[in-house]
């Protein structure tokens, strides 16, 4: 005879040939079946258990990747780096070494009109501080210095010439072109003056007119580089 099983269900013990539990009605696992329920019972809980821990683990190793990601992202983008506190002259701004050179021409401006006010008809000084004044920028202030020295000087072509240069940055087209025809009264070849005629009246809407005072340039030498300029003109125009 075999052994006496267990009713799962009501925990009655009961002789082997019975079929059903005859205190339940519950039908009867026996021998082999009893194994494979507990089994299958078993791998059913271990599945359970991993899909459990499954997810804990990969979120961990998850979480760990993350971390490693940002340190190197933050380490990258220099969060930690020390801060510069010496720039050198070569890093520093244009603006900056611009304005360091104006700070030295303004001395030289100043220590000049110093200088004028103990001798104001020194036609050097005055001269040098108009064409320091004018290469600074500072177009009428260089004009006013350069009717100061034509009143010593009234018939210096060149002069005139610059100070009319100095009337067409200003816009004053009319007042340019002017000043220099009238420094052609003095030096009726002076090549500069022509090819800067020719360039004022380009940018009053006379390109024609412009290029005939180019070659009137050109005549005067063709060969030094305002005759090549000149000539340049002409064909571009």
């Amino acid at each position: 005879m075999g052994k006496d099983i267990k009713c799962t269900k009501c925990g009655e013990i009961i002789e082997p040939h019975f079929t059903y539990c005859p205190s339940c009605g519950s039908k009867l696992k026996k021998g082999k079946e009893v194994s494979e329920t507990t089994l299958k019972n078993g791998q059913k809980n271990n599945t359970l258990t991993q899909q459990k821990n499954f997810p804990i683990v990969k979120l961990l190793y998850i979480l760990a990747f993350l971390i490693v990601v940002g340190g190197i992202i933050i380490y990258s983008s220099g969060t930690f780096d020390k801060p510069i506190k010496d720039v050198s002259v070569n890093q520093m701004p244009n603006d900056e070494i611009h304005r360091g050179i104006n700070l030295e021409s303004i001395k030289q401006i100043n220590a000049l009109e110093e200088e004028l006010k103990l001798n104001p008809h020194d036609k050097s000084k005055l001269l040098s501080l108009a064409h320091l004044l004018n290469d600074s920028g500072f177009k009428e202030r260089a004009i006013e210095k350069y009717k100061e020295y034509l009143r010593l000087d009234p018939s210096n072509a060149d002069v005139i010439v610059d100070m009319g240069v100095c009337y067409y940055e200003l816009k004053n087209n009319e007042e340019a072109l002017r000043l220099m025809k009238e420094a052609l009264k003095y030096q009726p070849k002076h090549q500069i003056a022509h090819l800067n005629i020719g360039v004022v009246l380009l940018a009053s809407g006379k390109r024609e007119e412009a290029k005939q005072w180019w070659k009137k340039a050109v005549e005067i030498n063709p060969e030094n580089e305002i005759g090549k300029r000149a000539q340049e003109l002409i064909n571009s125009h």
